[in-house]
């Protein structure tokens, strides 16, 4: 990939400005990505909101299945992340890939999960259940250390649970957020 973009409301953009990544290994900038804007963070907010009730109403057993396919397509670029996270962070390419497979594998373990009610009374003084549905959006905020694992980590449960999510990603390590999205 030699051109990254941002991905606001389904759509991938520019950023209203720019930001060089430098290969802690080198100390050179290996790529400049877009950057959003103050405007651009409320943008993507804004069309998270609008999306969250149609995405509370899928199904269940479709967020589970949307959460294998990021997990799939991790798996298909897995050489790629890689590589981009140890000259984004700096992190061995062994340990990078570490990562992706924990990535992976992590994402997987979200799609097997199940959030049934909980029911803690039921007798003839009463009927107490509890039960899950969706918040709204959530905006996770993506550490330098494990970018991509942090990122899923925070997807996962949002996806599962029915919510939105926007990320925003350390600005030493934006890249392979943004080669997610």
């Amino acid at each position: 990939m030699s051109e990254y973009k941002m991905l606001i409301g389904g759509n991938l953009v520019d950023g209203d400005m720019t930001m060089d990544v430098i290969n802690p290994a080198t100390g050179d900038t290996f790529v400049t990505v877009p950057r959003a804007s103050p405007r651009q963070a409320d943008a993507a907010i804004a069309t998270a909101k609008a999306a969250q009730p149609a995405w509370a109403a899928v199904s269940f057993d479709e967020r589970r299945e949307k959460i294998t396919q990021l997990a799939d397509a991790i798996a298909a670029r897995k050489d790629e992340l890689a590589r981009l996270l140890t000259m984004e962070q700096g992190k061995p390419l062994p340990e990078a890939q570490g990562e992706v497979a924990w990535t992976e594998g992590y994402l997987r373990h979200y799609a097997t999960l199940e959030l049934p009610d909980r029911v803690i009374q039921d007798d003839d003084s009463g009927y107490v259940a509890v039960r899950h549905k969706p918040l709204g959006v959530g905006v996770g905020i993506i550490a330098w250390n494990f970018p991509l694992l942090v990122a899923c980590w925070k997807i996962g449960p949002a996806v599962l649970a029915g919510n939105a999510i926007v990320l925003k990603p350390a600005p030493t390590t934006p890249v392979t957020a943004l080669a997610l999205g």
